[in-house]
Formats: C-alpha cells, structure tokens, sequence
C-alpha cells in the first residue's frame, strides 16, 4: 500500500511539473513580446527605425499564437516602414496584419495608404473600402476614400464622400477643405469658398487651408481675399505663404 501511494505521488508530481512547464512555455512568447515591444519604442525614440522594425517584426513570429499581438506588432513595423519611404515593404506589413487580424479596419486602411503612395490607386481603394465595412465609423478611411476618388480623376465621387463625412462628422474641418478643393477642380470655385472658410474657422492654424482658400479666391479673380489669406499663411508657414505669393503676382500680371 505505501508503494502504491509513492507511486501515486511520483506521477502527481510528475504531472504538476508538467502543467507548470506548458503554462510558462505558453507565457514565454507574451512575455517576451512585451520584452521586444520595450526594445522597439526605445529605437523609435533613438530614431533607429531599422532596430524598432527588427524588433516589431520578430514580435510577430513569436506572437503568431496571439494574432492580436502579432498584428499590432506588424502594423507598427509597417508605419515606420511608411514614415521612412519604403511603401512597398509597409504594404507587405499590412497585408501580413489583416491577415492575421481580418477583423482590423486599421491593417486594411494602413494597406490603403501604402498602395496609394506606390500609385496603385484601385487597390487601394479596395484596402479602404474594406476598412470602412470593417469599421463604418472609421472616418480616416472614410476620408482617405475620397482622396484616393480624387486622385483616380473621379472628383464627382470624391465630392460624394466629403458630403457624407461632413453630414456625420460635422467638426471635421479636413472634410470641408477637401470638398472645397474638389468644388474648384469642377470650375465651381464660388460654391468651395464658403466650404474653405467652414474649414478655416474649424482650424486656422492649418495653412493648407488657407492656401486652398486663396487659390479659390484666385479663380474667382478675387485678389484682396486671396492676398489675405496669404497674410494669414504667412504668420503660420513662410515658406507655403513664399509660394503662394508668386501665384498671386502671376494672376495681377
């Protein structure tokens, strides 16, 4: 009987070192994404884009059993992929994200963003498109949607987002600029103008808009309101308000 017990023991035991050293294999990985993440922002905070990449993307092989983790981890490595030029190997991030993450709207819109800056404006637009049927309330990929209208020549389309986006999103002052410039391209630069000062009360600190304003005011032979609005640049971005001024000049010649 005391063999038996001893026995019994022996394999409780057995069993329990066992389940302990599953726990922590399966721990390990997250613990060591957490490690990996620590090292990945100090790099970005050293400005070592390629260390912060390595370390993202190591966090997503390790972290395949925690799709969330991984994806996250690829989708940071894909940003600093875009903020450093390289669109084509951020999309292969993106694209690695989604499909770890099917569900994230923002692997997707990201994915968009990159094939935009590689001109592949089609795919992109799907990338959005599945972004905001992933998200409705994604108003980024809502916005980039119209952009990207707008790029592919199909400014009616784009003018259709904006719409949309200023009727839900009423403070998004981008929205307006963005419909006030594609009112111009169609020749209605009179109808933008009211869209650009919507914008500019929403932000005056965004010289963009003022340009965009001025170069209404410009199509409409208006140089006073053009040329204040240039004043208006000028306090925010020289350089913008240098540039804007020779369109100026060119139009009173």
């Amino acid at each position: 009987m005391r063999r038996s017990n001893q026995y019994l023991i022996l394999s409780l035991l057995l069993l329990f070192v066992c389940a302990t050293a599953k726990a922590q294999t399966s721990a390990d990985p997250v613990r060591e994404a957490q490690r990996l993440t620590r090292v990945a922002q100090t790099a970005e905070q050293r400005n070592q884009p390629d260390e912060a990449i390595k370390a993202y993307e190591t966090i997503a092989l390790i972290a395949r059993s925690s799709p969330a983790i991984a994806s996250s981890a690829l989708i940071r490595a894909g940003s600093i992929y875009m903020g450093t030029g390289r669109f084509d190997k951020a999309a292969n991030s993106f694209r690695g994200a989604s499909s770890l993450n099917p569900g994230s709207a923002e692997a997707q819109n990201n994915l968009g963003e990159a094939l935009g800056e590689l001109k592949q404006y089609q795919a992109a637009l799907r990338a959005f498109q599945q972004a905001v049927n992933l998200d409705g309330s994604f108003m980024r990929a809502r916005y980039n949607m119209g952009v990207t209208y707008d790029r592919l020549g199909q400014v009616k389309y784009a003018e259709f987002v904006y719409r949309i986006l200023i009727r839900e999103h009423p403070d998004f002052p981008l929205a307006y600029d963005s419909l006030a410039v594609a009112l111009s391209k169609s020749g209605r630069p009179r109808e933008a103008v009211a869209f650009h000062l919507k914008a500019i009360n929403l932000n005056p600190n965004d010289p963009s808009f003022h340009y965009n304003a001025a170069v209404s005011y410009l199509m409409l032979g208006d140089v006073k309101n053009a040329q204040e609005q240039k004043r208006q640049v000028e306090k925010i971005d020289p350089a913008m308000a240098e540039h804007l001024a020779v369109m100026i000049a060119k139009r009173q010649r």
